[in-house]
């Protein structure tokens, strides 16, 4: 309910702080409110007790002793600031009056009522022309027939609630700042751990299958959905690390038997005489040459992943290696509607395996021609980068998804674009990726602005003759 009171983008730990302050604002108004009432009741009845008080006191002492032990006992209570008393006639002449300058200015009533009789009280509220404050006066007729009137202002009482609410203010800010601490708690405790996770929880959805929850200040309750979390992970990982090693041994020990049927198929292919079954040899070798070309993939993807490729080492000019790639692609990609263009304007001369390299440019110009649509560009290029020399292949396709630019390297996994209609099975580019490893560079991909996407390759440059005898 309270959700839809903030903004969307403001962060929990503000709306909570928020709300608290509001709601101890709201309570220490309302504590203020209903205090301050109840003291006014409070006070109210006791002032008319004062004034019920001390009108029959001096009624009996003017009764008794005539004016002056009013005026005497007037003085020696010492309230001047707050009270007044005064004695009219029947006709409502004034015969005597204290009234402090603090009391002066309310209009008092000029006749008791007709019907009031000796001993009686009455007490009525006079309000200021000027000020808030308010005059409570009561009367009494006395034995004389003239009329006793003594009044004392609220003056002290509102003076007493606003230094109780001024008090009050100040608890209700010590309280607020209190109720802080347990949100400080919280929000250390609980949300920025959860918060932690969270960041997390994306590195795992990027493809960081190393990524764990890390909640060390957290709640038990936390520290111990994080660890059951990563428990899970780590069991996750453990199986898919044993689904590769069986994947590798499966393929090497495929790769001989994928040798043997291949050597007798093709010598039933040679001497066969029967049209129909040398023609179903022939499917059958090139089922098999597919198989084998699985199989040797996987294999030297697992050894690019360990740096055990063997490579063949020489120095080449990489604008010549594109050069002779653009030329032998530049067909293929007339016949898929695509226009490959070659960007290498300068020699870089880089030691490394021509074979290896060949393929690897050539996995990311297939995956290019896969899924760029008819009438699309393809452009192979050739780049420095700092002390490395960059091959990149750009192409006019759909381009990545956001998981796609961190698991697209990974082996058997294919991009968000792929579909029934695309050739592959995820292996081309994790086959780059472990080429360049072992190489010593590196890999990576990007979503271009004007469309499409960019594969690049970045292999040490240097110096290759001093490289070459590092080697």
């Amino acid at each position: 309910m309270f959700s839809k009171l903030f903004p969307e983008h403001l962060p929990s730990t503000w709306r909570l702080g928020l709300l608290l302050t509001v709601l101890m604002a709201c309570s220490t108004a309302l504590c203020i409110t209903v205090a301050g009432w109840a003291m006014k009741q409070n006070l109210s009845s006791i002032a008319r007790a004062v004034v019920l008080d001390d009108l029959g006191e001096y009624a009996v002492l003017y009764n008794r002793s005539g004016l002056k032990e009013i005026t005497d006992v007037f003085a020696a209570g010492g309230h001047e600031e707050s009270q007044a008393v005064r004695i009219t006639s029947p006709q409502g002449l004034a015969i005597f009056e204290q009234i402090p300058t603090a009391v002066a200015g309310y209009q008092w009533p000029d006749h008791a009522p007709a019907r009031m009789k000796p001993s009686e009280t009455l007490l009525v509220t006079i309000q200021h022309p000027a000020r808030d404050q308010q005059l409570l006066a009561g009367c009494q007729v006395l034995n004389d027939g003239n009329i006793l009137w003594f009044g004392r202002t609220d003056a002290e009482d509102l003076a007493y609630v606003e230094h109780i609410r001024g008090h009050l203010w100040l608890a209700g800010l010590a309280s607020t700042a209190f109720m802080l601490v347990p949100l400080w708690w919280f929000v250390r405790h609980v949300l920025r751990p959860v918060q932690d996770m969270m960041k997390s929880t994306c590195k795992l959805a990027e493809g960081r299958t190393d990524a764990r929850l890390v909640a060390p200040d957290a709640v038990p309750e936390l520290q111990a959905f994080a660890s059951a979390f990563n428990a899970g992970l780590d069991r996750i990982d453990g199986l898919t690390a044993e689904l590769q090693s069986a994947n590798d041994n499966l393929a090497h020990e495929l790769r001989t038997p994928l040798a043997r049927i291949r050597g007798n198929l093709e010598i039933y292919h040679d001497h066969t005489e029967n049209a129909t079954a040398r023609d179903a040899a022939a499917r059958g070798l090139e089922e098999i040459d597919r198989a084998a070309d699985l199989v040797q993939t996987i294999l030297t993807t697992r050894a690019g992943e360990h740096k055990a490729l063997k490579l063949h080492l020489e120095i080449i000019d990489l604008r010549e290696l594109l050069a002779h790639l653009h030329e032998l692609y530049k067909a293929a990609a007339e016949e898929r509607g695509l226009t490959l263009t070659l960007d290498a304007p300068a020699s870089h001369w880089v030691l490394l395996d021509r074979q290896r390299i060949n393929q690897a440019v050539a996995n990311l110009l297939d995956n290019a021609f896969a899924y760029t649509p008819r009438g699309g560009t393809v452009t192979l290029a050739l780049a420095a980068n700092g002390d490395q020399a960059r091959i990149l292949v750009r192409d006019t396709g759909p381009g990545l998804s956001a998981a796609d630019l961190t698991s697209i390297w990974q082996r058997f996994t294919r991009g968000s674009a792929a579909s029934a209609n695309t050739p592959g099975m995820g292996l081309g580019l994790s086959l780059v990726h472990a080429i360049i490893h072992t190489h010593g560079g590196q890999t990576g991909c990007r979503n271009r602005e004007e469309g499409g996407a960019e594969f690049w390759i970045d292999l040490p440059a240097g110096d290759p003759l001093h490289a070459a005898n590092a080697v």
